[in-house]
């Protein structure tokens, strides 16, 4: 692994220099091992542990600890106590929505202020295009380490049963989805069927409504600047809950969906490519398509999380910047590829079965996540759900729902 130094020269890919310092252990410059403690949302029999235990066991001089903290929104709301009390975590998994909220609020380092020369080569290993995302005010504050979009699984099984062809478009529109499910449901409706019980789930959260509000060619968010009530941002609602008043779509949270499409209980569901990977090993066939595109237009958003770098001590600092180069070099990305989230570095890992539809995507572009600013921004995902949850259930029209998500959630970013 590479020696740690303080240059900040601009990083010059190939030279010997550079070369032969990579080439030299942490070690050198510590007596004993560095412990670095990195909050994750993933316990220890997850991928990220291999990941882990493929760095430790290189004693570089850093020894690597991943602690389970709960959910991207728990594990930022205890970063946030921790730092009040004078103990920031040294690292931590951050979901790509709280970019704003990590720099400004939570004071991710700018990777570039630790070691300018580390850090360009960590992000070199990664394709240009998603190194805006990690981003912010113009620091980079983190390796783009998990990316994923919403992509729609199909349930062959059920989409048989129902009499529909198999000879499915990878490329398909909110309007296709809607005439596929009205079929599924005539045919399999009505409660009778032993496992069969929505046409649809679209997945009720702030990823899955954004991507059809993009879709129509409008945003949540516009930089800093609330655009939620856009004419397109309405009219992305509007279709978005189309399937909920056609009584095809049985709304239900996350946790729960996950449990119902492998209980083959929908014949449709929106969610993240990221269930490639448990959709292949299923005992249900699964196909993947694309996210429905709006009258030919699509605009698809990613997801997922960055490896940021919280610790105030130099010496941690640049002992994180170690792990981070394992995590972007080949060997780390091919242990990390197991889970199933899009490969966005240089390296060719061979990709796994039921990506194709997350590729096409990848290669037409992906936008951010909404990324929530203000200090209190870490609750701006909550209002927007609660809101999408009320215009899904009817209690508003998409219009006066938006407008009225815009004024909550504009208290918010403003402090």
């Amino acid at each position: 692994m590479a020696k740690f130094t303080s240059t900040r020269r601009t990083f010059l890919a190939g030279t010997a220099g550079l070369a032969a310092a990579s080439l030299l252990p942490f070690r050198a410059l510590a007596s004993s091992d560095t412990v670095v403690t990195v909050s994750s949302p993933w316990a220890s029999n997850q991928p990220f542990q291999k990941v882990v235990d493929a760095y430790n066991a290189k004693k570089t001089g850093v020894s690597v600890v991943n602690r389970m903290d709960g959910d991207y929104q728990d594990m930022a709301t205890k970063a946030l106590a921790s730092i009040a009390s004078g103990r920031p975590p040294e690292m931590m998994i951050t979901g790509w929505k709280f970019g704003y909220f990590a720099r400004r609020t939570l004071g991710a380092r700018d990777l570039t202020e630790i070691d300018a020369t580390r850090a360009e080569e960590i992000i070199g290993q990664f394709k240009p295009n998603v190194r805006p995302l990690v981003t912010i005010d113009d620091a980079l504050i983190g390796l783009p380490w998990a990316m994923s979009t919403p992509v729609t699984w199909i349930n062959m099984d059920l989409w048989r049963e129902a009499g529909l062809d198999d000879n499915i478009p990878l490329d398909v529109s909110h309007a296709w989805l809607m005439e596929q499910a009205a079929r599924i449901d005539k045919a399999l409706g009505g409660k009778n069927h032993p496992t069969y019980r929505s046409a649809l789930d679209l997945s009720n959260n702030e990823w899955t409504s954004q991507a059809y509000i993009q879709n129509a060619g409008g945003f949540i968010l516009d930089g800093d600047k609330l655009v939620c009530d856009s004419a397109e941002a309405i009219e992305g609602m509007t279709r978005f809950a189309e399937p909920v008043r056609a009584e095809l779509w049985s709304n239900m949270d996350y946790r729960a969906q996950q449990k119902a499409m492998f209980a083959g209980n929908i014949a449709i569901v929106t969610t993240s490519s990221t269930r490639a990977a448990p959709a292949a090993k299923a005992d249900i066939e699964f196909k993947d398509v694309m996210f429905p595109s709006i009258d030919g237009k699509r605009n698809m958003n990613s997801g997922g999380n960055f490896l940021a770098v919280y610790a105030r001590d130099e010496e941690l600092a640049k002992a994180s910047l170690d792990f981070l180069a394992f995590c972007a070099s080949k060997e780390g990305q091919e242990i990390w590829s197991e889970v199933g989230y899009l490969n966005t570095s240089v390296h060719d890992i061979a990709r796994g079965p039921l990506q194709d539809a997350s590729y096409a995507q990848l290669e037409a572009g992906l936008t951010p996540e909404t990324i929530w600013p203000g200090a209190r921004g870490l609750e701006g995902q909550d209002v927007w759900r609660q809101w999408v949850a009320r215009i899904l259930d009817g209690e508003i029209q998409p219009a006066e729902g938006l407008a009225r998500a815009k004024d909550d959630l504009a208290r918010l970013v403003a402090d």
